[in-house]
């Protein structure tokens, strides 16, 4: 009953953890697994996900310590604009609760279930579905091409911004349960989640031949597991129990909803390719699928795809701020300022590098430069509101009361409530 205790937050919640104190402000979603909860760093101002495992889920010895060594490798991969930033790992009331980048929108699985990804008729929906699928797809790649395969795609584990960004989250988790726990079967989620999440980590409806026979998995499992994710969206829903029967549904599929489009033929034909039975046979990379979407997206709509890939200096600027993030907050200070002025020096509009660092410098007791941190942030992005009210504390603690009184102000008129 303790752990359990232990285990449970409230919102209105202040939770001591390294560095600094979080607020718990609500309650994003609670499934099998456990609860993602809506948090506050007082210290960095920054709002953030905080994903927290249930005790049941540790059934194997150093399950808790493996959950966090396969969990972190979500904290290691260079940033991306369609990837979910995972911030930090940390044991918090003995269990491991993984601090991430909040997104407002909710999940695909959200949009689908909703019908938010139908809205606007059928051309709009179906220019949306493309382009949601691009962007799946380039953040999946950009893992792959560090190494991980995330061996869970599916809508749950796709955030929208509320300006429709897709972002893949969830990297690692699928071989953290794994290694978390020696239990055999299958257990079902609840709440916002009522599909079959298996033991080995991945969801069984969106699975692979390969991982539903248990055999080694590579970046190919992934690109089966997306094909049944953009099935999914044409769909409107799951009608079949593995994801082994995609071939089968997309092949007999029959529109039954007039506020969702068809699937295009050439998307057929792309999606066939996905499903391939051997994994050799499927498309090399899914940067090569992303491409072919942009070419059937570019053929339906008439204009090129409007969005391009971030280039791979922005990527690396973002990962070392990531890495600057995680210093800053296990008290490695000074590497943290290092990490961020390297990111700058890459990429030197990286807004975030910018604003992390003046947050540092505060800490470090360097506040001229913490300042002027938070201007250069400003001018790279004058709507940022929390520069504006970090650069005002720091001038009030400095006693340049009237010159912090304007950033408040500044603050305030782009947040009200701020």
């Amino acid at each position: 009953m303790k752990s359990k205790q232990r285990f449970v937050w409230k919102i209105g919640d202040i939770i001591p953890i390294i560095q600094d104190v979080c607020e718990v402000r609500g309650i994003l979603g609670e499934g099998g697994m456990g609860v993602v909860y809506k948090v506050h760093l007082r210290y960095w101002n920054n709002v953030l996900a905080v994903k927290s495992p249930k005790p049941d889920v540790f059934t194997k010895a150093g399950g808790k310590e493996s959950f966090m060594r396969e969990a972190e490798t979500w904290v290691n991969l260079n940033d991306h604009p369609h990837i979910v930033r995972c911030a930090f790992v940390q044991m918090v009331d003995d269990i491991p609760r993984i601090f991430v980048e909040y997104i407002d929108g909710g999940s695909l699985a959200d949009w689908i279930r909703r019908q938010t990804l139908y809205q606007g008729g059928t051309a709009r929906a179906l220019e949306r579905m493309l382009d949601i699928a691009i962007q799946c797809a380039w953040g999946l790649h950009a893992a792959h091409e560090q190494g991980l395969v995330h061996q869970d795609v599916k809508p749950a584990n796709v955030m929208m911004t509320s300006w429709g960004i897709a972002k893949v989250t969830d990297f690692g988790l699928a071989k953290a349960r794994v290694r978390a726990s020696e239990q055999g079967e299958q257990r079902e989620t609840e709440g916002l989640e009522s599909i079959l999440v298996s033991s080995r980590g991945m969801t069984p409806a969106y699975c692979s031949p390969e991982q539903a026979a248990g055999r080694p998995l590579s970046r190919k499992t992934d690109i089966w597991s997306w094909g049944v994710l953009v099935l999914e969206m044409f769909v409107g829903e799951v009608t079949w129990q593995s994801g082994i029967q995609a071939r089968e549904v997309l092949a007999s599929h029959k529109p039954q909803d007039e506020a969702i489009p068809p699937i295009p033929t050439e998307l057929v034909k792309l999606l066939a390719r996905c499903f391939a039975w051997r994994a050799e046979e499927r498309p090399a990379t899914l940067l090569e699928v992303a491409t072919d979407v942009q070419v059937i997206y570019a053929h339906l709509e008439g204009h090129p795809y409007p969005r391009e890939m971030p280039p791979p200096a922005k990527i690396q600027a973002g990962r070392l701020n990531n890495q600057g993030f995680s210093l800053g907050k296990l008290g490695r200070r000074e590497e943290a300022v290092l990490a961020y002025e390297q990111a700058i020096s890459l990429a030197p509009t990286h807004v975030d590098a910018h604003y992390n660092k003046g947050n540092v410098l505060y800490k470090l007791g360097r506040p001229e430069e913490a300042v002027l941190a938070y201007e250069q942030a400003i001018r790279l992005d004058p709507t940022d509101a929390t520069a504006h009210y970090n650069k005002g504390f720091v001038l009030k603690q400095m006693g340049q009361t009237t010159e912090a009184e304007l950033a408040f102000q500044k603050a305030r008129d782009i947040q009200p409530g701020i």
